[in-house]
C-alpha cells in the first residue's frame, strides 16, 4: 500500500509540475528593445527575482533578471516592470512591527507587477509579510505609495498607521473631482486602489478601463457543489478480539455538499475545499459468526456524517476542462444512527457491547481524483482511510472505502 501511494505522489508530482507550461509573451532589455518570446508561466503569488523564456519552442531556456530586462510580460495574463528605488520592506505583521512611524526604506531592484494600465498607472510588490503599491505616470517615474503599521510611542498594546498614501492620492488625482472624492474612502487594498485608478483613467479618456488580465483572472472564487454517489467500503476486520469473520464489503449511499475556496495566485489552480457528507454504511442487522461458533457479533445499522478539508490542485486540459488532484483529513465524524454498539450474543443471550464512537476529529484522510467540465460537471473517485467505529481502548472495527461522486456545481 504504501509503495503504491509513493508512486502515485511521484507521478501526481510529475504532471503539477507538467502543467506549467511556456506561453507567448515578450521581453524588453535594457536598450529598449522589444523581442517576442514563449515565458515560462508559473502563475507567481510573490513578485518573481527572475523567470524562465524560450525564443522559439526548440530553443534552449535562458533565464530573464533584474538587471538584464527592462519589463516582461505574458500575452492576456500578466505584466511585470522592472523597479529600482526605494523600498519599505517593513513586516506588516502584529509581532513583528517597529516603532518608527516613517517607512525603512532601502534602496532595491524589484519587479513589479502592473495592476491598472492608463494615464497614470498602479503596481504591487508582495514579499514575504509584505505588500506594497507603487504608481507612476508620463510626468513622474515609479514611487511608493506609503502606508505602514507602528507601535505607537514604543508601545507595543497600541498600534498605529501611517497612511500618507491618503495624503499622496489628493496631490495625483488633484485634477479630477470625481477621482478626488473617492481618496478619503480608498482603503490601502488592491481593490480600493484598483478602483480609483480606474476611475480617474476613464475620466480622462472616456472609456472605463480595465485591470490587467491577471487581477481579472486571480481573484478568489467561490464554488458550491451538489455532490451525491456510492461507497464501496472494503470487509469490516473487528480486531483485537476473538478471531471473528468481521463484515462483508458493502455499498452504500452518500450525498455531500461541497464548499470550495479557489485561491488567486498560480493562475487559480489551488483551492480549499470543505464537504459535509452524509454516509450510509448499513441499514439492517448483519449477524457474523466467529471461528469455532463460540459467539455471534450483531453489526447493527450504521450512518454518520464526515467532514473533510482537503486541499485541491487542478491541471488544465483546455478552457472547458481540467483534472484535479485532493488530499485532506477528515476534520470530523459524527455517528448518526440510532445504534450505540455491536453486540456479542451467545445462543440469543448477550453478554458483552462493543460501543461504537459517537464522534471523532481528525482520525482519517482522503484522497481523491477527478474531472471537471465547464465548471459545472464534475466525477471523482476518492479513497478513504481506515476510521474506527468504535470507541477507543478496545477492539478496533477500522471502516474503509472507496466513494464514487458525481457533482454539479450550482455557482
Amino acid at each position: 500500500m504504501k509503495k503504491t501511494f509513493s508512486v502515485l505522489l511521484s507521478f501526481c508530482i510529475v504532471f503539477i509540475c507538467a502543467q506549467i507550461k511556456f506561453e507567448k509573451g515578450y521581453i524588453i532589455n535594457n536598450n529598449d528593445v522589444k523581442k517576442e518570446v514563449l515565458i515560462k508561466n508559473q502563475g507567481w503569488a510573490n513578485n518573481p527575482d527572475s523567470f524562465v523564456y524560450k525564443t522559439d519552442e526548440k530553443s534552449q531556456e535562458s533565464t530573464g533578471t533584474l538587471s538584464t530586462i527592462k519589463e516582461f510580460g505574458i500575452y492576456n495574463d500578466v505584466k511585470y516592470v522592472t523597479y529600482n528605488g526605494d523600498i519599505d520592506y517593513s513586516s506588516d505583521n502584529t509581532g513583528d512591527l517597529s516603532s518608527n512611524k516613517e517607512p525603512e526604506f532601502k534602496k532595491a531592484s524589484v519587479f513589479l507587477k502592473e495592476i491598472v494600465t492608463g494615464n497614470k498607472n498602479l503596481y504591487s510588490y508582495q514579499g514575504q509579510n509584505v505588500i506594497r503599491y507603487f504608481y507612476s505616470d508620463s510626468n513622474s517615474p515609479i514611487q511608493p505609495l506609503i502606508y505602514k503599521k507602528y507601535f505607537f510611542n514604543g508601545n507595543n498594546l497600541q498600534i498605529a498607521t501611517n497612511e500618507e498614501y491618503s495624503d499622496q492620492l489628493m496631490t495625483i488625482f488633484s485634477g479630477d473631482a470625481k477621482a478626488l472624492a473617492l481618496t478619503s474612502k480608498t482603503k490601502y487594498t488592491s481593490n480600493d486602489l484598483k478602483k480609483i485608478f480606474n476611475e480617474y483613467n476613464s475620466n480622462i479618456s472616456g472609456t472605463a478601463n480595465v485591470d490587467t488580465p491577471s487581477e481579472t483572472k486571480r481573484n478568489s472564487k467561490f464554488n458550491l457543489a451538489v455532490r451525491p454517489g456510492l461507497n464501496f467500503y472494503s470487509p469490516l476486520e473487528i480486531t483485537k478480539t476473538f478471531s471473528n469473520e468481521g463484515a462483508p464489503s458493502k455499498t452504500g449511499f452518500r450525498i455531500g455538499v461541497e464548499a470550495e475556496i479557489v485561491l488567486p495566485f498560480n493562475r487559480n489552480k489551488w483551492s480549499v475545499v470543505l464537504e459535509p457528507t452524509f454516509n450510509l454504511y448499513n441499514n439492517k442487522t448483519a449477524v457474523r459468526t466467529t471461528n469455532g461458533n463460540l459467539y455471534n457479533i450483531n453489526v447493527d445499522n450504521y450512518s454518520f456524517i464526515s467532514i473533510p478539508l482537503s486541499v485541491r490542485h487542478y491541471m488544465f486540459i483546455n478552457d472547458k476542462s481540467k483534472i484535479f488532484i485532493n488530499a485532506g483529513i477528515n476534520v470530523l465524524t459524527i455517528k448518526t444512527s440510532a445504534a450505540k454498539d455491536f453486540s456479542l450474543d451467545y445462543d440469543g443471550y448477550v453478554f458483552d457491547r462493543f460501543k461504537l464512537s459517537s464522534s471523532q476529529a481528525f482520525k482519517s484522510a482522503v484522497f481523491g481524483i477527478g474531472y471537471n467540465y465547464n465548471n459545472k460537471y464534475i466525477v471523482e473517485a476518492r479513497y478513504n482511510t481506515g476510521m474506527n467505529m468504535l470507541e477507543e481502548k478496545g477492539p478496533e472495527a477500522n471502516l474503509k472505502y472507496v466513494s464514487l461522486i458525481l457533482g454539479y456545481n450550482i455557482f
